[in-house]
């Protein structure tokens, strides 16, 4: 029983200190890292604090005014105010309490929910540049460790290649030319391996740097599965949510433009003090509680209404026209990536016989090698370009599935 455990805990050990990074995974840790991330929560607190102000127009308005003065010179006294009292205060308490708005508060209150809108969908058309950088790095790193693993297989060819030649020279059958251009070719392809490896560090610290956490820079990637059916995708670029969410701002502003047609009705409570009190024949008045209805119609909103209507129609069909502006730029894009993917897969398709037949004349100069009829360089140089033919190979294949997923960012899936 111990030993299946400790035989459970390698196995385990040894995946999840192996396990590769996923394309998705770093294209969300890349946006969660993004400062910008922080304006979703300002956004919702900003609509939040603005719903609940409009709200409050419902709440009694209680308005207090104090005035106190004295009598000009030579105007009659008060009734009431005897010949020393030259001065007047009066004092006024209103309550006004909404019944009927109109339909300004709702109004309000849509019209600060559809910039709300506006405001997250310009937040994620930000995030779509962060999903290209990482797709551009995460891509750029494969490319790397596929030149990379070719430049192996050619180094373990060629230090085949460098024993046999030693032991050729050791024996009297060889030259020691042949071994030095063996020595400075797998010199040379060590120059290249330390270029690709330091390009390689470069991506992994700037796509750690995007995630905003720490990668070994020997991270391993997985490798993206191919895109089926690319073209029957979605359109889901967080464009076309900016230009929707603006056309509702724009309906509910409108919305708002009709309210202001409509009379309000509301309850109303005033209180007036005076002193010193008005005399008023029999008895003086020195306060006075008022109760009731009160109506307001402001009828300038019919003068505006019908340039409000232009106003509305000129401003919809000027973000219908943006909206058609960037479909046509997007669909441009769209073509453009599709007709690449499609080059891509023509060039692969002929990858297999290209690597085949490279391969069969670097078997044929290491025949005549072996039986002195080609020299060490005829042979390298066939090496080379069975290797390169490999490296075109897997770079192809990288390169269609870097194109996949640009068509799929265009695309905003």
């Amino acid at each position: 029983m111990k030993k299946i455990v400790l035989t459970l805990l390698f196995f385990c050990t040894f995946f999840f200190g192996y396990s590769q990074l996923k394309i998705e995974s770093c294209q969300e840790k890349a946006k969660a890292n993004y400062p910008l991330i922080k304006e979703y929560d300002l956004i919702a607190k900003s609509l939040e604090y603005t719903i609940s102000n409009a709200n409050k127009a419902w709440l009694p308005q209680l308005s207090v005014t104090g005035i106190a003065g004295y009598m000009i010179k030579g105007m009659p006294a008060m009734p009431g105010a005897g010949d020393k009292k030259d001065y007047i205060f009066v004092g006024i308490a209103q309550v006004n309490q909404t019944i009927y708005d109109g339909g300004a508060i709702k109004a309000n209150k849509n019209i600060a929910k559809a910039s709300a809108e506006v405001d997250k969908a310009n937040v994620d058309v930000a995030f779509n540049t962060i999903k290209d950088r990482v797709n551009q790095l995460y891509f750029g790193i494969l490319v790397v460790d596929e030149q990379l693993k070719q430049l192996n297989i050619l180094n373990d060819n060629l230090l085949r290649n460098l024993n046999s030649v030693k032991l050729s020279k050791d024996n009297g059958l060889g030259y020691q030319s042949d071994v030095d251009e063996v020595q400075a070719e797998i010199l040379s392809l060590e120059q290249r391996k330390i270029e690709y490896n330091y390009t390689r560090k470069g991506y992994v610290e700037m796509l750690s740097y995007m995630m905003g956490e720490s990668l070994d820079e020997n991270i391993q990637l997985d490798i993206p599965l191919t895109v089926e059916n690319y073209a029957l995708m979605e359109n889901n670029r967080a464009e076309l949510n900016v230009f929707t969410s603006q056309l509702k701002l724009n309906e509910a502003t409108h919305a708002l433009d009709k309210v202001s047609l409509l009379p309000k009705v509301g309850v109303l409570a005033a209180g007036i003090g005076i002193t010193p009190g008005i005399s008023l024949g029999a008895s003086e008045m020195s306060s006075l509680a008022l109760v009731g209805l009160n109506t307001s119609w402001d009828i300038s909103g019919l003068y505006k209404s019908s340039n409000n209507k232009q106003l509305e129609k000129i401003q919809k069909d000027r973000i219908i026209a943006q909206q058609e502006a960037f479909l046509f730029s997007n669909n441009l894009e769209l073509k453009q990536a599709e007709s690449n993917i499609e080059k891509q897969k023509a060039i692969l398709a002929k990858d297999d016989q290209i690597v085949l037949m490279k391969e069969k004349i670097k078997k044929s100069y290491q025949l005549k090698k072996d039986n002195a009829l080609a020299s060490m360089n005829d042979l390298i140089t066939a090496m080379n370009n069975e290797s390169e033919a490999r490296s075109n190979k897997a770079l192809h294949n990288v390169q269609l599935l870097m194109s996949l997923y640009n068509y799929k960012t265009i695309k905003g899936n």
